[in-house]
C-alpha cells in the first residue's frame, strides 16, 4: 500500500519520504551418487560462508545458493594452495562463493558412470594440472552458459598463485556489485585460455549432468512425522494435497514441481509427510482438522505446504510452524519457487515469509544475497511489532534505532531501513508480497532492497487493523 525508507552512514544522514568480459568454457560435471551432506543448523543460501569442501556437497550448496563454484584441483598431498583460495574468499572480501577440493584423478558419479573431473571437457583448458575453476550457478536456468566454468586459473609452477591472481579468483567468483570497481584489467590478471582451446563439440550441456536420486520417503502419519522430525532434529514439511475432482489440475501441476530434479535435491534434509487437506490431529485428546489449528491460520484452510522446524533447539521457533505457503488463488508453486522455500534462513513465520516475498519477486532483489542476521531479524521484528501495535507505518525513534544498530556493525557501514503495510485483511503471504510490491513503486525503497547487502533483516506484523506492517533493516 504504502511505505517509507530511511538511511544513514556515520558521516551523513539521508531521509526519503518515498521511500567484465568473462570468458566461457565448458559445461560442469553433475555429481550425483555422492553422500549428501546433512545441512549445517542455519544454513541459507543467501548467507553461504567460503569453506572448502568436497565436490558433491559444494556443488549441491553452490547451485541451491544461485552462486558460483570455485574447484580446486591439487596434486595428492599438494593442496595447501587451495587454503590461499579459500582464505581469498573468506573474511571481509564480501564474496561467499563455495570451494570444492577435488585432487587430479579422483572420479565422481555422473551420468550413471564414472567420471574423472580432471580429464573431463568440463575442464579442459587445465589440462589435467593443478588449478582453480569458476563455476558459474548464478545466471538464469534456461541460460546457455548456466552451470559452464567461466573462467580457469592454472597453478604456477612454483605451486602457488601470487596475490594479484587470487585477486582475480576472488573477482571472477564474485556476483555483480559485491566488489567495488571489479574492473576489466584486474580481471583479465587471471590469465584464462581463450574460447577457441574448448571446442563446441566437447561441451556438453548442464542438463546432461543432472544427478539422478532415490524416491523420496513420504510418510503419510502427522504424528509419525512429527515424532521423526523431532528424534532426527529435522525440519518437517507438509504437503496438504489438494482433495476433489476440480482440484485434480493443480495437484498434478504441483506433483511435477516435487518431481522436478532441482527440487527433489533439496528435499531430503527434511522429514516429509504427504497428508489430505481434510486429514486431522489428535489436539489435546480431541480431534481436530489439521488446517483449522490456531498455529496454520495463516495457510487459510487451503491446500499447499507448511515447515515445521524441530531443527533450531534453543531458538524461540523451535516447534513451531516457520513457513506456510497455501496454493493462493489455485496456482501451485514453481520449481523456482520450490527452491526458495526449500533454502529459506532460519526465523520466525513471519521473518522467513518477508524473505521468500523479497527473494521471488521478479527483479531478484540483491539484498537477501547478504548474510540473514539474527540481530537485524530481531531489529525489523521489534519496530514491525511496534508499528503494528500503534497502527502507524513509519520510521519512529530511527535516530535511537540507528546508534543501537552502530554498536552492532562494522565502522563505517552504511545502516538504513525500509517499512511498508500491506491492505486491510491480507493473509500473511499476500501481505509480504503486497509490502514488497509497494517498496517496487518507490526508487528509495527499491535502491535499499534491490541493491547487494551486507547482511540483512526483514519482518511483518499485523495489527488489530487487519494491516501488517513490514520493516527491513539492512547493514
Amino acid at each position: 500500500m504504502s511505505a517509507s525508507v530511511v538511511e544513514r552512514s556515520l558521516f551523513r544522514a539521508v531521509a526519503s519520504a518515498c521511500a567484465v568480459a568473462v570468458v566461457l568454457l565448458g559445461a560442469l560435471v553433475r555429481a550425483e551418487d555422492q553422500p549428501e551432506a546433512a545441512s549445517k543448523e542455519g544454513d541459507a543460501p543467501a548467507a553461504v560462508q567460503p569453506a572448502a569442501t568436497d565436490y558433491g556437497t559444494a556443488f549441491r550448496a553452490a547451485r541451491q545458493a544461485d552462486r558460483p563454484l570455485v574447484v580446486c584441483f591439487y596434486a595428492a598431498g599438494q593442496k595447501d594452495w587451495c587454503d590461499a583460495v579459500t582464505a581469498k574468499l573468506g573474511g571481509e572480501s564480501g564474496v561467499r562463493a563455495l570451494v570444492a577440493l577435488v585432487e587430479i584423478g579422483q572420479a565422481i558419479r555422473s551420468g550413471g558412470k564414472d567420471v574423472v573431473l580432471s580429464e573431463d571437457p568440463a575442464f579442459a583448458l587445465l589440462k589435467g594440472k593443478p588449478g582453480a575453476a569458476v563455476v558459474d550457478f548464478s545466471l538464469p536456468k534456461d541460460s546457455p552458459d548456466y552451470g559452464r566454468a567461466r573462467r580457469v586459473f592454472a597453478l604456477p609452477e612454483a605451486r602457488a598463485f601470487s596475490e594479484e591472481q587470487l585477486a582475480a579468483i576472488r573477482i571472477a567468483a564474485a556476483l555483480p556489485g559485491e566488489l567495488p570497481q571489479a574492473s576489466a584489467k584486474e580481471l583479465a590478471k587471471g590469465g584464462a585460455a581463450p574460447a577457441e582451446a574448448m571446442r563446441d563439440d566437447a561441451v556438453r550441456p548442464a542438463a546432461a549432468f543432472r544427478p539422478s536420486l532415490p524416491a523420496l520417503p513420504w510418510m503419510t502419519d502427522y504424528a509419525a512425522a512429527t515424532r521423526a522430525a523431532k528424534e532426527e532434529k529435522r525440519m518437517l514439511l507438509v504437503y496438504m494435497v489438494p482433495e476433489g475432482e476440480d482440484q485434480a489440475a493443480l495437484r498434478d501441476r504441483f506433483e511435477k514441481t516435487l518431481a522436478d530434479p532441482a527440487v527433489a535435491e533439496l528435499l531430503p534434509p527434511y522429514v516429509l509427510a504427504r497428508l489430505p487437506q481434510s486429514a486431522v490431529m489428535k489436539d489435546e485428546g480431541r480431534e481436530v482438522a489439521l488446517l483449522d489449528h490456531p498455529s496454520l491460520q495463516e495457510m487459510e484452510h487451503k491446500p499447499g505446504l507448511f515447515i515445521v522446524d524441530y531443527q533450531s533447539e534453543g531458538e524461540e521457533y523451535y516447534g513451531t510452524v516457520v513457513s506456510v505457503f497455501p496454493f493462493l488463488s489455485g496456482r501451485p508453486y514453481s520449481a523456482a519457487q520450490m527452491k526458495v522455500i526449500l533454502a529459506l534462513p532460519r526465523g520466525t513465520l513471519t521473518q522467513r515469509t518477508m524473505v521468500y516475498a523479497v527473494s521471488t519477486h521478479p527483479e531478484r532483489p540483491a539484498s537477501v544475497r547478504g548474510t540473514p542476521d539474527p540481530y537485524l531479524f530481531g531489529e525489523a521484528e521489534s519496530h514491525s511489532r511496534y508499528q503494528s501495535r500503534i497502527r502507524l507505518q513509519g520510521h519512529h525513534f530511527w535516530e535511537t534505532r540507528f546508534h543501537r544498530i552502530l554498536g552492532r556493525i562494522p565502522p563505517g557501514t552504511l545502516a538504513s531501513e525500509v517499512c511498508a503495510e500491506s491492505w486491510p485483511g491480507q493473509g500473511l503471504l499476500a501481505a509480504a508480497i503486497e509490502c514488497v510490491r509497494s517498496w517496487r513503486q518507490s526508487s528509495g525503497h527499491w535502491r535499499a532492497v534491490s541493491s547487494p547487502q551486507r547482511a540483512y533483516g526483514y519482518d511483518i506484523k499485523r495489527g488489530s487493523n487487519g494491516i501488517w506492517y513490514a520493516t527491513g533493516i539492512f547493514a
